[in-house]
């Protein structure tokens, strides 16, 4: 069985069947994926009535040439041991390789390996790995089970969680995908050991935006605002503390499970998650998704969406300084590329998913913690906020 040390967060889905899939964070619990895809995939089920002499459950694990070293033998040790029949697909590493090359080495493999609709694809690695995975999965024989096991900071708190699964196009980030939800997600908080503090500081990003948008959420989890927490608690997450960081995961996994169990295909409050996005998607696609990281890109997306909201006077200028101060603390001191300038960003910001009737959507911040939605941002201020972020 799990240990007693581990914690789990329950996504729901509400719409005419009701579906939901556990988040279930721990410390060196990798060696259990065996067991958990046993008992939450659909494969064991449909075998126990068929004859004993039925095929075993095939698993495909899709992974990545950093991942696979470290974790690969590890996965397949425990999938060995409970029965499964596997095979690996090991793809580049980077935010480039999110594309429909990867995305057709899945397919291909799944098509070679003979998947069948009781079998499952299984995602081992960071966001990449994850969004390129779960659209494969929810498009291979028109949707075969799906299972997350992130090992990066930004899959575990952000990306496993709420079944966006895309991959990105040459003019736009994530324009092609599917919403598909896993059967579960296994959140190992030991991986983070191996990345270092910039791969770190990526996922931290999106940790620091949970802070930002809390109330939106509809949670308060700590005696103080996430935000305090954040600046209080500097040290211990940068130190990888397993309290501290286990205590960290979940909250933004229930931030995220909040928010995505009212609105799973993003129809209004889920918008909410893109804070800082705007900007931050339209700097990776013009930097063609090389050189800055997704975490870089949305660090300086929210500074320039905070600069929109104070000009538009949402925010007053203590709050808009201390959560620059917040940025300055965990050292996101990132800015864009001088070889990129303000009015290809402008239009870049168009090709957005987030565009609606021909306006730019933006999430902006309204209070401590709140945000609200605004399509009425004109592009002198835009042009006057991008130009603070160089």
């Amino acid at each position: 069985m799990i240990s007693d040390k581990t914690q789990t967060v329950k996504v729901e889905i509400p719409q005419q069947q009701e579906y939901s899939y556990p988040i279930i964070i721990g410390e060196n619990i990798l060696n259990k994926v065996g067991e958990l895809v046993k008992n939450y995939t659909k494969g064991e089920n449909e075998r126990a009535s068929l004859a004993p002499a039925s095929q075993p459950q095939k698993l495909l694990i899709v992974t990545n040439k950093t991942v696979y070293p470290l974790y690969g033998e590890k996965v397949k040790e425990s999938l060995l041991k409970e029965g499964f029949e596997i095979d690996f697909v090991i793809l580049e590493d980077g935010e480039k390789y999110k594309d429909i090359n990867s995305l057709e080495t899945i397919w291909q493999k799944s098509i070679e390996f003979k998947l069948e609709r009781k079998d499952a694809i299984v995602a081992l690695g960071g966001g990449v790995v994850g969004d390129v995975t779960g659209f494969a999965a929810s498009t291979y024989l028109r949707g075969i089970d799906f299972v997350q096991i992130p090992t990066t900071l930004l899959s575990q708190v952000d990306s496993s969680v709420g079944g966006k699964v895309a991959i990105n196009n040459k003019l736009g980030k994530n324009l092609i995908g599917s919403f598909y939800q896993p059967k579960f997600v296994l959140t190992d908080i030991s991986t983070l050991k191996t990345l270092s503090v910039e791969e770190l500081k990526v996922g931290l990003a999106e940790v620091l935006k949970y802070g930002m948008i809390e109330k939106s959420c509809g949670l308060r989890g700590f005696n103080t605002s996430f935000l305090e927490y954040l600046k209080q608690n500097k040290e211990s997450i940068f130190a990888l503390n397993s309290e501290i960081i286990q205590e960290l995961v979940k909250y933004c996994c229930e931030l995220k499970a909040a928010v995505v169990n009212k609105d799973e295909k993003e129809s209004g409050l889920r918008a909410i998650l893109n804070f800082g996005h705007t900007i931050g998607h339209a700097i990776e696609k013009c930097s063609n998704y090389e050189n800055i990281n997704h975490g870089q890109a949305i660090a300086i997306g929210m500074k320039g969406a905070l600069f929109i909201s104070k000009a538009k006077k949402l925010i007053d200028e203590n709050y808009y300084k201390s959560c620059l101060e917040l940025f300055e603390l965990y050292g996101m001191d990132y800015k864009i590329n001088k070889s990129i300038n303000p009015e290809t960003l402008y239009e870049a910001m168009f090709g957005d998913k987030k565009v609606l009737s021909g306006k730019i959507r933006f999430v902006l911040s309204t209070g401590e913690s709140e945000v609200g939605i605004y399509n009425d941002v004109n592009k002198e201020t835009l042009i006057k906020a991008l130009n603070t972020l160089y």
